[in-house]
């Protein structure tokens, strides 16, 4: 009997069909599972832990990315004033009111730092990544064997590698492929996963891009309708869940306000790089292509009808990944479920359930990697991976609330590291208007009528890179001192400064 329900589940091809993987007792050996693929099983059930465990020990890195810095000082500014909107109380150029709508990890992170110092925040990086891994795994086995499993497991950790920072989209990463898992699931069953809107809740508290789970559930929904799997009271029922996530994400501590967060970034577009729109330079786009590719060549070739649910999921992930080089990872966690379950019907192999042997190797697998990071990040952690700390004397000196012409980059490591001084531009560009952050970008390049940014600010000082156009425009045409520098950066001083 066991044997004729194995040889039904590997012939059934339309994945509305299969059931969902149940636990089998450790060590239990499948001789015609071993026998299709050529591995043995031990070694297939390790394989998405050592994928895993490569994945966080690459993210075993000091704190690299500018913008982890200001998210950092956002959660002490919380943890000080528990105030979520208001007034930036970072720099004197901001306009636009500072909502903190990443809150959540931005509080984790300060805590963290509070507690462990910088080399514990730089641990959150490789816990991050385990944690999109372990999710994509998750997903993808419900979909697939093992080796398709890994195979796909690879190559969406690929394509999000451009993303894999330490700031809070690592939670939209996760909770993309999470949201995507479950409404393939209720394909198959039809039940509703209402849970999906407390994680929008925990979701918009942390990350701008909470709407997209929202999207794929809207998606979803009309997929189900066109494909007949869902009618009637059951579409409505399934309906309500992104539609009750929108009203959850308007009652995070930000407020309604939060709803409108997402279309003020389209503005700013322009001025930061990974807004950018994706190239085939770009590794981390490939991979999603090579991903979409195969799961598109595979549907042009099968005799099956391919459900609208897939359809128009593989749309919208096409649709992320060509909207924004910051988007590519988020078009990556929802089209490779797809992926999966469309490999795993041409592979042939038999889709083997998930022993408990497998969860321990794979979670073990998982936990040593972070382990290692844990103890590699006193050494490898304890000081920034970015940003002038050779001058930290220098620029401490400062009287406090001095303006200081910045660099862009180096922003929100001024913010956190030397509360003393006012940046005038940082990684939170939203909160400065168009015109202003435009006005910025002519002072770097020292382009006619860069002076003018100088009255605008009111600078006195500025800290920039020793290759910046407007440096060396700094000194020899406004006859600007250098009073300290690095390997790479100026600490300048206005003629008529005192002090």
């Amino acid at each position: 009997m066991l044997m004729v329900a194995r040889h039904d589940l590997q012939v059934r091809s339309d994945t509305r069909d299969r059931a969902a993987p149940v636990p089998e007792p450790a060590g239990a050996e499948r001789p015609v599972a071993d026998r299709a693929s050529g591995l043995p099983l031990l070694l297939r059930q390790a394989l998405p832990g050592l994928v895993v465990l490569f994945a966080v020990l690459r993210a075993a890195r000091p704190v690299s990315d500018p913008d982890t810095f200001w998210h950092l000082a956002a959660g002490d500014h919380l943890r000080e004033t528990w105030s979520f909107s208001g007034t930036d109380p970072f720099s004197t150029m901001s306009t636009q009111p500072w909502r903190l709508h990443e809150w959540l990890p931005e509080l984790v992170m300060s805590l963290t730092q509070q507690t462990f110092g910088l080399a514990g925040v730089s641990w959150l990086l490789p816990v991050g990544v385990a944690a999109i891994a372990l999710c994509l795994w998750l997903v993808l086995r419900r979909e697939a064997p093992l080796l398709v499993t890994t195979l796909v497991l690879v190559v969406a950790l690929v394509a999000m590698s451009g993303s894999l920072s330490l700031r809070p989209h690592l939670v939209s990463f996760a909770c993309a492929t999470v949201t995507t898992g479950a409404w393939l699931a209720m394909r198959r069953d039809g039940r509703p996963r209402w849970w999906l809107v407390p994680l929008t809740w925990a979701w918009a508290c942390s990350h701008g891009m909470w709407f997209v789970g929202v999207a794929v559930g809207v998606v979803a929904v009309v997929g189900l309708v066109l494909d007949g799997a869902a009618r009637g009271r059951s579409a409505m029922r399934l309906a309500l869940i992104p539609l009750a996530s929108l009203v959850a994400a308007a009652l995070t501590p930000v407020g309604p306000q939060l709803l409108a967060a997402p279309f003020a970034v389209r503005e700013y577009a322009q001025f930061v790089a990974e807004w950018r729109s994706p190239a085939l330079t770009d590794v981390p786009f490939v991979a999603f292509l090579v991903c979409a590719a195969v799961t598109l060549l595979v549907w042009s070739r099968e005799r099956r009808t391919t459900p609208w649910t897939e359809i128009l999921l593989m749309g919208l992930a096409v649709g992320f990944a060509l909207l924004y080089v910051r988007t590519i990872a988020v078009g990556a966690a929802v089209v490779a479920p797809l992926a999966a379950l469309t490999v795993a019907r041409v592979a042939r192999l038999p889709r083997e359930p998930v022993a408990r042997r497998e969860v321990a190797l794979t979670l073990g697998l998982a936990a040593a990697a972070l382990a290692v990071a844990g103890l590699l990040a006193p050494s490898r952690g304890a000081q920034p991976g970015f940003g002038p700390d050779d001058l930290d004397r220098q620029i401490a000196a400062l009287p406090a609330g001095t303006v200081l012409c910045n660099d862009y980059g180096i922003g929100g490591w001024l913010i956190w590291r030397h509360p003393n001084v006012r940046p005038a531009i940082d990684g939170r560009t939203e909160v400065y208007a168009v015109s202003y952050v435009d006005a910025y970008l002519t002072f770097q390049d020292a382009a006619p009528g860069w002076q003018s940014y100088l009255g605008r600010t009111g600078c006195r000082w500025a800290l920039l890179p020793t290759d910046l156009p407007v440096s060396d425009a700094l000194v020899r045409q406004s006859r600007w001192t250098v009073t300290a520098r690095d390997s790479s950066y100026l600490l300048l001083r206005a003629p008529a400064a005192a002090g």
